[in-house]
């Protein structure tokens, strides 16, 4: 029987990166191509998420550490705005790219695995990874239904059959957008205790995560890349507040969080220097 050990989903990190958005920080510191899938003529796998899509770019906040130490010595706090913002979001960059390793690692490995062909028109992909030390055998199982595929991914020991639940969801034809839903690995009714979703549209490329634990649920951090304008926003489960960062390619930008400037926002200019918020 497999016992879980690797990774529960991320859920409870969200709560974390969350917990860190939110509350005070101190400024002070600073495969062999001749294996083919048995396959009918003519078909073919479904396309893989392409694991680029569930990471977010934080670029513009690198000069910001550099302002933070010259500010620290100088006594200069006319960057505050920015460097709190730049502080908050090295947090939340470090805790989602945790919160991702998993599924990002698990799809990654599957771009090298051979995928076999079902009967009934699915396709999975099996392979062995190394999480944590600790070898696993994952079953990724991909099923076209009309423009969506419907994915799961089962994990066990790997002296046996992949049978836990981990995650399963679906993705449009190329992968570019989909949802995903983490079950508790630690949990033995493998109860569902976070999403993921990423996708463009109108507002632009956005990767989300949402909370189902007891004590979070609804829970939501959102990452929104609308060039040229970008955006970190957090909302509680009760959706009582709406608190974020935002910035945009001139250099300007803002933040809003509970513990700073007493809850409202406070902005930055092109040189991201303090402004009053228009």
């Amino acid at each position: 029987m497999f016992t879980p050990r690797t990774p529960r989903t991320g859920a409870g990190l969200l709560a974390l990166a969350a917990l860190m958005f939110l509350l005070a920080l101190n400024l002070g510191g600073c495969s062999d191509d001749d294996n083919s899938p048995t396959a009918t003529p003519g078909t073919q796998a479904p396309a893989l998420p392409n694991p680029e899509l569930l990471t977010f770019d934080f670029d513009f906040f690198d000069g910001a550490e550099t302002l933070a130490r010259n500010g620290e010595k100088s006594g200069d706090n006319n960057h505050d705005n920015f460097v709190n913002a730049y502080l908050r979001a090295v947090v939340l960059e470090a805790m989602a790219q945790l919160t991702l390793a998993g599924p990002v690692g698990a799809f990654s490995l599957a771009l090298h695995a051979v995928p076999e062909a079902q009967d009934d028109g699915a396709w999975i992909w099996t392979y062995d990874w190394n999480d944590y030390k600790y070898p696993v055998r994952l079953a990724l199982r991909g099923l076209p239904a009309g423009d969506h595929v419907r994915w799961e991914l089962r994990v066990g020991d790997q002296n046996g059959p992949p049978t836990a639940l981990w995650f399963e969801g679906s993705t449009n034809g190329d992968g570019s957008e989909g949802h995903w839903l983490f079950h508790d690995l630690d949990d033995p009714a493998q109860s569902i205790c976070g999403e993921i979703s990423w996708g463009g549209g109108l507002t632009g490329n956005h990767l989300e995560f949402v909370s189902r634990e007891d004590g979070s649920v609804g829970d939501t951090l959102r990452f929104t890349d609308a060039d040229p304008d970008f955006s970190v926003e957090f909302m509680p489960g009760d959706e009582s507040e709406l608190w974020f960062i935002r910035w945009h390619n001139d250099g300007t930008g803002s933040l809003r969080v509970p513990d700073y400037n007493g809850g409202a926002e406070a902005c930055w200019d092109r040189w991201q220097e303090n402004v009053e918020c228009e």
